[in-house]
């Protein structure tokens, strides 16, 4: 019997065939997909997930830095010379404010804001996030703080805080040792995110920007919760901010007084007082000066460019940054090396006619000595054809050594920067520096300090110590923390003592024997002497006198000193800019500074210990300065400032 129902055809069998093969690949590229999303999901949420949490907190969190209290100041027996007090300040928000120019004329009312702070709070908007606070500015009373918070609501983006503000005590007589601070510079605003905040300042000059960053201290921070506008919802958990290092300096503000007072008749003068035994220096006063107050909490831009365009440059450490010709003190370097090789001898005498030649060229001496010169009355009278001669006979290199072992034509790292290195010429030097051979006449001019020898008042004080000792003194500006280990006793140098005893003598003949050059000088106290050598270095050459008159062209005025002389323990040097001689100009500010110093003694009294105190700042509490309130802000850079910051 026939059927119908035959079997499928076979182009039946082949669209069979190929649907269920279509049907095999879509299937397994179903799986195959799914299996790749199962194995992302799989990464995302367990391999990867502590990586993907960090980031969604990045969203969700952001981080205030605490600003960290600056440690405070003191001279060597507790009197506070530099400390944070309390600073009422007024920040806007920008993103927060619906029109800023009309938020700060509101602000206007109750707080005067000049033009310049106007434009200074536009400039930072436009450059950093608008979550970045600006400040606005500082110093308010607590009326107009009082005023400000009770407007707050009617004033979006405005915010008001505590910070602080750094005031200065004995300003003027220590501006130049303990600096001042100011406002971040561009460059130092990467440094360290604390520069970011508004109103951080750091050190400058002096003291507080050679210890700025024990100074310092550590920020604190404090972590809030936010929406994705960047508001905050809560806050999360604080750390809090380290307070900076406490200093206590080696000099007395009294003292530092008294020779400021002393130097103040002279228009340009400095005066560096040492403790030949600790190398701690007592006295570091230069003039003319400045109120670091009036430069480091709202300065006047007015006022500021004032000091900084007048012609005598008060901000100038002298001290430190002032070079000179050592001249006649020089002398005492040059007796050291003569001795030391072998050219003279303590008894060898010279003729002093009044001028020495080399070749052609004719060199003076101040007076015709005569005859009958050895080591002793030579430093005593300042013979400077005995000089002459011996330079000329050991050569430049020995006494360049010689000057170098002494302390000079290098930076002695006490604390303080922008220190001048001076120059100690030689050969080499002159061959590096002016391309130029070294030449006869040279070494005899610079056997006397002249020429090219430069030093700083500092360098001329570590001299007299190192001569008064025999020990390689080195001179610093602050007393080691609480638990320090005692500082080991210098090393002696390799100088002979008797040839140190010779020059000694001639020091201390220049001040108390007759026909010394600095015997106006000796010391009015029972039983105490002074030895010294006086020092005037011309100014005025071939070079420049035409363009010199009037005081410019007076020589200037040294002098340097160690007392007692029998047991030193003191020693320093005074140079008077165009003072015209050392034994008129600075010796007898010396002596009086001196005089000060022995009847005080403050090597002989306790060293102020300050308090351990709280080291850190309370976190929550109304001094934390606000950072940014967006963690985007972070990355923004910028510096929201206070009004005209010194530069």
């Amino acid at each position: 019997m026939i059927t119908d129902d035959e079997g499928p055809t076979r182009d039946e069998r082949r669209l069979r065939h190929r649907f269920s093969r279509r049907m095999v690949l879509f299937g397994g590229a179903q799986i195959g997909l799914f299996g790749l999303l199962g194995w992302r999901l799989h990464q995302l949420q367990i391999l990867e997930s502590s990586d993907y949490r960090l980031l969604s907190d990045e969203n969700r969190l952001t981080f205030h830095l605490v600003a960290p209290s600056r440690g405070a100041i003191y001279d060597r027996f507790g009197m506070p010379i530099a400390e944070d007090r309390e600073n009422l300040r007024v920040l806007v928000i920008p993103v927060f404010c619906k029109d800023l120019s009309r938020t700060l004329d509101m602000i206007g009312t109750i707080v005067p804001v000049s033009a310049g702070e106007r434009d200074r709070v536009m400039r930072a908007t436009r450059r950093q996030s608008g979550y970045y606070p600006v400040l606005v500015t500082e110093g308010l009373t607590w009326r107009q703080f009082g005023l400000l918070n009770v407007l707050a609501p009617q004033l979006p983006g405005v915010r008001t805080d505590q910070g602080a503000y750094r005031h200065y005590q004995h300003a003027r007589g220590l501006a130049h040792v303990v600096g001042y601070v100011g406002m971040a510079d561009k460059e130092e605003i990467h440094e360290d995110p604390v520069m970011r905040l508004p109103g951080f300042r750091t050190g400058k000059t002096g003291i507080e920007k050679g210890f700025d960053a024990p100074l310092r201290g550590k920020p604190g921070s404090i972590t809030y919760e936010v929406d994705a506008h960047g508001r905050i919802m809560r806050e999360l958990g604080s750390a809090p901010s380290t307070r900076g290092r406490d200093l206590v300096l080696t000099v007395d503000h009294e003292l530092q007084e008294i020779a400021l007072d002393r130097l103040s008749e002279h228009r340009v003068a400095s005066i560096v007082v040492l403790d030949v035994v600790t190398g701690e220096i007592l006295v570091m006063a230069s003039t003319p000066t400045f109120d670091p107050n009036d430069v480091a909490f709202r300065p006047d831009a007015s006022h500021w460019r004032a000091l900084a365009g007048t012609r005598d440059h008060p901000f100038e450490n002298r001290a430190i940054r002032g070079l000179y010709p050592p001249g006649s003190t020089f002398k005492v370097c040059t007796a050291l090396a003569g001795l030391s090789a072998g050219v003279i001898t303590p008894n060898e005498t010279m003729r002093c006619p009044g001028v020495y030649a080399v070749g052609r060229a004719r060199f003076r001496c101040w007076r015709a000595h005569g005859g009958g010169i050895n080591v002793h009355e030579a430093i005593k009278q300042s013979c400077d054809v005995y000089f002459y001669e011996t330079a000329k006979r050991m050569g430049i290199n020995t006494l360049a050594a010689m000057a170098r072992k002494l302390g000079l034509g290098q930076i002695h790292d006490c604390g303080l920067a922008g220190q001048k290195k001076g120059i100690v010429p030689d050969a080499s030097w002159k061959r590096q520096a002016l391309g130029e051979p070294w030449y006869g006449g040279e070494t005899v001019i610079a056997g006397i300090g002249q020429g090219f020898m430069q030093s700083t008042p500092l360098q001329l004080a570590v001299m007299a110590a190192r001569i008064a000792t025999g020990r390689a003194v080195v001179p610093h500006l602050v007393v080691p923390e609480k638990g320090a280990p005692e500082p080991e006793l210098t090393p002696l140098l390799d100088i002979d003592p008797a040839y140190l005893h010779y020059v000694r003598g001639g020091m201390l003949g220049a001040v108390n024997e007759k026909g010394g050059t600095a015997v106006r000088s000796a010391l009015a106290l029972p039983d105490v002497q002074m030895a010294g050598k006086t020092g005037t270095s011309q100014v005025v050459s071939l070079a420049n006198k035409s363009t010199l008159g009037g005081w410019e062209s007076e020589h200037h005025a040294l002098f340097i000193a160690f007392a007692p002389a029998h047991a030193p323990r003191y020693a320093a040097a005074c140079v008077v800019e165009h003072g015209g001689g050392g034994s008129r100009a600075a010796a007898p500010v010396v002596k009086d500074v001196m005089t000060e110093v022995l009847l005080r003694n403050p090597a002989g009294r306790p060293v102020f210990v300050p308090d351990d105190k709280v080291a850190s700042n309370d976190a929550a509490s109304g001094e934390a300065q606000p950072a940014p309130v967006h963690a985007a802000a972070d990355a923004a850079g910028g510096q929201g400032g206070s009004s005209g910051g010194a530069p």
